[in-house]
């Protein structure tokens, strides 16, 4: 009994001198790791400030626009276009109106159908990183 009580004293103490140790280490070093910090923070600034003046930063900027829109998720009024074009979708095959579409209006519809199916295929593959098949 005496020895498991002589050896969680002596563990406490351990600890207790080794955190004081750990801490005076932290204090001792605090200001050099303040100074280096500092001076990334200074040259991260200086670069991103060189980055906005460049030439490439001035040509981008009008995309800034055409990107935060095409991201953006979709609003309640374009959510409420796509349920009306689905209903008129569904009336379309419900109502058997593709027996009247034109060759050249068939053959449009292939091609736009074709090209968001051939669009959808290459972002898996970009995603995925394969052409076949994902990495497991």
């Amino acid at each position: 009994m005496s020895t498991s009580l002589s050896i969680a004293k002596l563990a406490k103490i351990v600890r207790g001198r080794t955190m004081t140790l750990m801490h005076e280490l932290t204090e001792t070093y605090r200001p050099a790791a303040s100074v280096q910090k500092e001076r990334l923070m200074e040259l991260i600034k200086e670069k991103a400030e060189a980055a906005t003046k460049s030439e490439l930063a001035k040509k981008l900027r009008p995309l800034k626009g055409f990107y935060t829109l095409e991201m953006a998720p979709p609003r309640m009024a374009e959510m409420d276009k796509l349920q009306a074009d689905i209903a008129l979708a569904k009336e379309f095959f419900k109502n058997k109106c593709y027996y009247y579409i034109t060759v050249r209006q068939a053959w449009l519809l292939f091609l736009v159908c074709t090209e968001v199916f051939l669009w959808f295929f290459l972002g898996e593959t970009i995603g995925k990183f394969h052409i076949v098949g994902y990495l497991v």
